[in-house]
């Protein structure tokens, strides 16, 4: 019975000691809990705080971008239309690089806050479309031999403006936010395979873009030829004109022969000597070597991003190829301008024809970016024009 009792006493005052220790321990416990809260708290502050500092930065970059190639897009069709040289200046190349690089920084900016590579979504694709359509411009028009002429500018320049604006403020604020990327996009081929396809398109509408030029200038150089026949045939049966206006004009050359001269050439040395730039041959050949260039380096681009999309498919779907109307939209592509570098490499077709060629992929570039990804078709889509 003793040890009983003495047994019994040891086990309440263990019992004690335990419940006297108790609080101590549950307070020692709930600071550390509050300090690891607090720290996790400070720690999601922190993320929002760099999220909004983020998002902040590609909202003025944006704008930065937007206003630059405004500027550079007015200077560029100011001087393509009002003056005689139309040669691009300094300050409309700055506004491109300053947009190129806008561009740029947005997209690095919101390369960090996704924690991918900033081609997930529409809004993404078209801030990266306006910066290689500036890039390639900027390429074509600096190195020596390129185009020095303000008429690429005139138009790259709005569509790079046109870009920017439509993701800022045309698409829905569900497809500008930054998620996650699908288990589909979770693969090294983003990276490879929609920059790729990216940068075909923005170098095949530089192209194309240069093909319209070409058209442009052609259409008006026919019309002041046009219109300078008629104003020289309104001289020749004038009553008051003198007679000596309607009398050919010659000129002795070096060789002792008798020559016509026109009214717009001069003689150097004996020699006649027509304004080049009388009726925008300067120009037209500059339009249809820079379109050249273009359209071939984005048909190799092209070409690249559908292979590599291909074997993505594969990877990702199980087959190769599924006619997927985004699919079938970049084969179109792919044809139209594998028939604009057939035509003038190969069939001999004018300049003028195969750049009506080369123009009219402009729209089915378009077709087959924006058109298919929002209309909610395929396996390419974002469903905006059918969620409408």
């Amino acid at each position: 019975m003793v040890f009983g009792r003495a047994t019994g006493a040891r086990a309440r005052e263990g019992a004690t000691g335990t419940r006297r220790t108790t609080p101590t321990r549950a307070r020692r416990r709930g600071r550390a809990r509050a300090v690891r809260e607090t720290l996790e708290l400070a720690g999601a502050l922190d993320s929002v705080n760099v999220d909004l500092a983020l998002s902040g930065a590609e909202e003025i970059l944006g704008k930065g971008a937007f206003a630059a190639t405004s500027f550079a897009g007015a200077v560029f069709g100011s001087k393509a239309i009002f003056t005689e040289d139309k040669r691009a200046g300094r300050a409309e190349q700055l506004g491109m690089y300053v947009a190129n690089a806008s561009l740029f920084g947005s997209l690095a900016a919101r390369w960090v806050e996704s924690g991918h590579f900033p081609l997930s979504n529409m809004y993404e694709s078209l801030l990266f479309l306006a910066w290689g359509i500036t890039a390639v411009h900027l390429v074509v028009t600096e190195r020596d031999g390129f185009s020095k002429s303000a008429i690429p500018g005139a138009l790259a320049a709005p569509t790079a403006a046109l870009t920017v604006a439509g993701a800022t403020l045309a698409l829905p604020t569900e497809l500008q936010r930054a998620t996650a990327l699908v288990p589909a996009l979770k693969s090294n081929w983003l990276m490879m395979h929609v920059s790729v396809m990216m940068l075909s398109y923005a170098t095949l509408l530089v192209g194309s873009l240069s093909c319209v030029s070409y058209l442009v200038v052609d259409a008006s150089q026919d019309w002041a030829m046009a219109k300078g026949a008629l104003e020289k045939l309104d001289d020749m049966v004038s009553d008051g004109g003198e007679r000596a206006r309607n009398r050919p004009k010659v000129s002795v050359n070096a060789d002792g022969e008798t020559v016509a001269v026109d009214a717009a050439a001069s003689t150097t040395n004996g020699e006649i000597i027509v304004d080049a730039s009388r009726g925008g041959e300067r120009i037209l050949t500059e339009m249809d070597n820079l379109a050249y260039r273009c359209l071939g380096a984005g048909f190799a681009l092209l070409t690249a991003g559908l292979v590599s999309g291909a074997v993505w498919a594969n990877e990702a779907w199980g087959s190769y190829w599924s006619w997927d109307p985004k699919e079938t939209w970049a084969l179109i592509t792919w044809l139209v301008y594998a028939t604009y570098l057939h035509s003038r490499l190969v069939a001999g077709w004018s300049k003028k024809d195969s750049c009506a060629v080369g123009a009219a992929g402009f729209l089915v570039v378009w077709v087959c970016y924006v058109g298919v990804n929002l209309w909610g078709v395929g396996l390419h889509s974002y469903g905006w024009f059918a969620n409408k």
